[in-house]
């Protein structure tokens, strides 16, 4: 089939859903509570037409509630607002249940889908269970449920119907798995896999006999967002056994000999990043879905199970497993314990599959990637055990633009606001405002832009001020008054211009590691990290074809002999950072959109002014600095204080750029300095 790549960038949501943003179609969704189901509703709300999606909910505002909850776990995991305005203009709520006949959906409900012209029905939903004792449970959700949606979608005239499946209704076959319907009386390795099957089968049966167009498409083992490597909220697949082990941690930990898992040493898995299976759906929406009937939505990088299971055993500080192709004495009772609690993902220690794909490939999951979405998820798991993770939420700036705002600690105390790097999410601030939450309401934001990337750029705005602005809003949104600030990286930038231009709403402020518009001189030397900085991103700021030849860069195109200084500058930005906080330090560098504004917002803060603003700031500030600092130089802090009126200097020789994510004495230090300077009432410099 010809696929309709134009220009664009293959896997690039934003601008995927920014080019067909006007294209108007009015769709059905099912399981828009789920995870795949609400991932594509996230990223489907940027396009024109309604959205009717059939929940199960006691009443109107329930079934709201629900998708409005899925939405906002979508939210996060992608750095991103929740789209309200999109959610209360787009989406309509059918109540029904898809285990009933014609989905026990309303007279009226029914003679609205009927006259809505509904474009496409999206299936998402199914029982994901599969243990032989939920067998009638499994059945009626996967296979009867979808003949009573196939019966809804024919009686109110849909044009397509797209039926999400998996790719492993393959079963135990193994080799190259095409795109086509698999025989039904294959071996599996679980009774989910054979319903999903059997369910295709009815399918195919069921829209040939009653001329209904259809689809049917198959994902690969779904990991979260590709775009912040996070879970976004499921607990299947690699999670569902990275927590299964997590749980038996301390049991696995005393183990004196490693568990022997039966598998191939050669298997291997397909992980694919759920904004791929996203983009792969819309991306077939828009071309007319091509002429094939069955779509793999897969990676194009399938790796060992063997590797992948050490490398959870590793993660989580254990040796507790070995792999091998059989146990050469009987199962001992930890053995039979674990696969008792793995049995699922059993099935896929024991096949090679290779999965055609007709799509164009997906960038590739590395073993890098693969190690940061183990982090990210046991950093998660560790959070909720302690029941402490940030409270979200939205905020709406003076021109109308929604922040999204973390907070943390006792509303009843003072109030601390944290600063973030510009670009940067919003974990580099959890370890910190968790130290600091006993004493202080802790309140930090995402910055305008990036990582939140579907805010519209405005080139304008691109300046210190907008978000000293934002700071302002969100004092005012929890109605306080005054507040201490603390600012890291270019996050110090926001804080003294807050100061400058609000001195009334900050008590004191505290930077670390500030990255501030001083510029270079005989006096303040400069990191090469910063030269490259200040070299390469006027050049991406000024045009955005630029912006899309250094991701070529960062992520593998052939350098020409003109690229070569380019390629490594590129690449000490990306790697002179530890290797663990790497995965959010790249977050600006992703796609050539999110680049584009971080260059922008980077080249504004070096233009201001040359004393960072500090000739206008009259309140007591603390500023830090590190002596292995690789980012940004101690002399810029030095400098700092010399422009200011109560500027105090904290040297430690031993920190770098990172050390409010690691070293617990800087959180005492704020809290010390903070609480000095909280009833001081802050002269005047007139």
């Amino acid at each position: 089939m010809e696929h309709q790549l134009t220009d664009y960038r293959y896997g690039d949501l934003l601008e995927l859903t920014n080019r067909h943003r006007n294209t108007t179609k009015n769709i059905i969704l099912t399981g828009a509570t789920g995870f795949l189901g609400s991932n594509f509703l996230f990223w489907r709300l940027r396009q024109s037409g309604k959205i009717y999606v059939l929940v199960r909910g006691e009443s109107q505002e329930h079934a709201r509630q629900r998708v409005y909850d899925a939405l906002a776990v979508c939210a996060s995991a992608y750095n991103q607002p929740i789209p309200k305005a999109d959610i209360d203009s787009k989406l309509e709520y059918i109540l029904g249940d898809m285990t009933e006949t014609m989905c026990a959906i309303s007279k009226n409900d029914l003679e609205k889908l009927t006259a809505a012209g509904i474009s496409e029905f999206w299936h998402c939903a199914a029982s994901l269970k599969f243990e032989d004792r939920h067998k009638e449970e499994i059945y009626h959700h996967n296979i009867n449920g979808t003949q009573n949606v196939m019966d809804l979608a024919r009686r109110v005239h849909c044009q397509h119907y797209l039926h999400i499946s998996t790719a492993y209704t393959s079963g135990r076959v193994a080799g190259e798995i095409p795109e086509s319907l698999h025989p039904v009386d294959i071996a599996y390795n679980n009774f989910y896999e054979s319903s999903k099957n059997e369910g295709e089968h009815e399918v195919a049966r069921y829209c040939d006999a009653n001329g209904l167009d259809y689809r049917i498409l198959r994902p690969a083992i779904i990991m979260g967002p590709l775009a912040s490597r996070r879970s976004g909220g499921t607990r299947f697949g690699i999670y569902g056994l990275t927590q299964e082990m997590y749980r038996l941690r301390e049991t696995l930990s005393k183990l004196q000999t490693p568990l022997r898992l039966i598998g191939d040493l050669a298997a291997a898995g397909n992980l694919v990043p759920v904004d791929q299976c996203v983009f792969d759906m819309i991306y077939l929406s828009n071309i007319g879905f091509g002429d094939q009937k069955v779509y793999h939505l897969t990676n194009s990088s399938d790796l060992n199970v063997k590797t992948m299971l050490e490398k959870i055993d590793t993660a989580l500080g254990m040796k507790s497993i070995n792999f091998v192709p059989e146990r050469d004495t009987p199962a001992t009772a930890i053995e039979e314990l674990f696969d008792k609690r793995t049995v699922f993902y059993g099935g896929y220690y024991r096949t090679i599959k290779n999965f055609a794909r007709s799509l164009p490939k997906h960038v590739g999951l590395s073993w890098a990637d693969y190690g940061t979405y183990l982090t990210a998820f046991i950093k998660e798991l560790d959070e909720q055990q302690s029941g402490t993770t940030f409270n979200r939420t939205q905020v709406t700036a003076e021109d109308g633009t929604e922040l999204c705002v973390l907070t943390l600690g006792d509303k009843s105390k003072p109030a601390l606001v944290l600063a973030n790097a510009y670009g940067m999410p919003s974990d580099f601030m959890f370890p910190l405002a968790q130290r600091l939450s006993d004493q202080f309401h802790v309140i930090t934001w995402e910055s305008r832009w990036v990582p939140a990337i579907t805010h519209e750029f405005d080139l304008e705005k691109c300046h210190s001020l907008t978000h000293a602005k934002d700071m302002v809003a969100i004092l005012d949104h929890f109605g306080i008054a005054k507040a201490a600030i603390a600012g890291w990286s270019s996050g110090a930038r926001v804080s003294l211009r807050s100061m400058a231009a609000f001195p009334e709403r900050i008590s004191s402020a505290v930077l670390l590691n500030g990255g501030v518009s001083l510029p270079a001189s005989n006096e303040i030397k400069i990191t090469d990290f910063e030269k490259n900085i200040r070299t390469l991103f006027p050049k991406i700021a000024a045009n955005y074809r630029f912006a899309q030849k250094y991701c070529d860069l960062i992520y593998g195109a052939h350098a020409t002999s003109d690229d070569g200084e380019d390629r490594k500058m590129i690449s000490t930005i990306l790697t002179s950072t530890d290797p663990f906080l790497l995965y959010m330090t790249s977050v600006p560098f992703r796609t050539p959109e999110s680049l584009f504004r971080y260059a922008n917002m980077m080249n504004g803060l070096f233009n201001e002014r040359d004393d960072a603003w500090t000739a206008d700031i009259p309140h007591p500030v603390l500023v830090h600095v590190g002596g292995k600092d690789l980012v940004t130089h101690a002399d810029v802090g030095r400098f700092l204080v010399a422009g200011l009126k109560q500027g105090v200097l904290s040297f430690d020789e031993n920190g770098d750029h990172f050390s409010h994510f690691y070293d617990e004495d800087l959180a005492t230090m704020i809290r010390q300095f903070v609480a000095q300077h909280q009833e001081q009432v802050i002269p005047s410099l007139n």
